[in-house]
């Protein structure tokens, strides 16, 4: 792939906002109240919230404070961005907003399902976050992501390759978080907690096992929460762990948008709305015979568009 295409692509992505918008930061949130953070003195604060306002983790507020010492918000702030998966009905729907860095962790255990990473990939194109690929558990086994690592550096992503049980592996993962707001994404088992613990330098954050009977991991962590991380501005958001990653409701054009190495023949094609599929003179199909695009990139695209239907049902 052309490489001033790569750098298009990543142009496409919000820039990290030097200063927050107000100090007041939510942390999680619950039925009727939200921990909040101020981002200056690191105090944590309890706040009410009211029917009409549903900040999610990472969105930044203001409070009003009245003289009984509780604290209500009283505006969430516009989003610079935000990361979502789909709900139960194929909507898209928000966990976390204003993220520089979206972190997918895979691991050689559980196995990541098939079009898993690209799913991630295509989320983080249409949400406006950088993503970065973190390859875990590689102690388990050295060799297992040499392809899939070789496949998404050629195509100009950043990757990184480690093992929470070798804590110096982690040392290329903690440069690219600081001072950023970094979202951790990824199946259950995979070892996010784990990272987590070394991340934030906290041995209270608890992890868990995989199932033997199944080979998945459970949900360790079950409310996306943002923590400070130390010795930086940064910001860690651990969010819940999941089976498979479901995009919302998107059409084939939204999903060709979110493959970096479609990006140079989109617009090609003989028809505006081409879904790349079965259309004449497709740019993107002529590219994949021609060797210019992969073919098992293809494929993961295509069966993509095809999950789609489950939201039709």
């Amino acid at each position: 792939m052309p490489q001033d295409a790569v750098s298009r692509f990543y142009q496409s992505f919000p820039k990290q906002t030097p200063s927050p918008p107000s100090p007041y930061r939510v942390v999680s949130t619950h039925k009727k109240d939200a921990q909040i953070l101020d981002v200056n003195t690191r105090e944590r604060l309890k706040a009410h919230l009211t029917r009409h306002l549903r900040p999610v983790c990472g969105d930044y507020v203001q409070l009003d404070k009245f003289q009984n010492d509780s604290v209500r918000v009283a505006e969430v702030l516009p989003r610079r961005n935000h990361f979502a998966r789909s709900d139960r009905k194929g909507n898209a729907q928000i966990i976390a907003a204003n993220i520089d860095l979206n972190v997918i962790v895979v691991a050689v255990r559980p196995e990541p399902t098939r079009d898993l990473i690209n799913r991630y990939l295509v989320a983080s194109h249409h949400c406006g976050i950088e993503p970065l690929l973190v390859f875990n558990k590689t102690d388990l086994d050295p060799t297992f992501f040499d392809e899939t690592e070789k496949t998404y550096r050629a195509l100009g992503y950043q990757t990184c390759r480690l093992s929470a049980k070798q804590p110096e592996s982690v040392q290329p993962l903690l440069h690219a978080l600081k001072d950023k707001t970094s979202i951790l994404v990824g199946q259950s088992g995979v070892g996010k907690s784990s990272l987590s613990r070394i991340i934030l330098q906290d041995d209270s954050l608890r992890t868990g096992d995989l199932s033997q009977k199944t080979g998945k991991g459970s949900h360790v962590t079950s409310v996306t929460r943002l923590y400070p991380l130390p010795d930086s501005e940064g910001f860690l958001i651990d969010s819940p762990g999941v089976w498979e990653y479901g995009l919302w409701r998107m059409t084939p054009q939204e999903i060709a948008a979110g493959f970096i190495d479609f990006q140079p023949y989109l617009g090609q094609c003989k028809f505006n709305d081409c879904s790349h599929l079965h259309e004449p003179d497709c740019a993107i199909r002529q590219a994949v015979e021609k060797g210019e695009i992969d073919p098992k990139r293809y494929q993961s695209y295509t069966r993509i568009v095809e999950s789609m239907k489950h939201h039709e049902r």
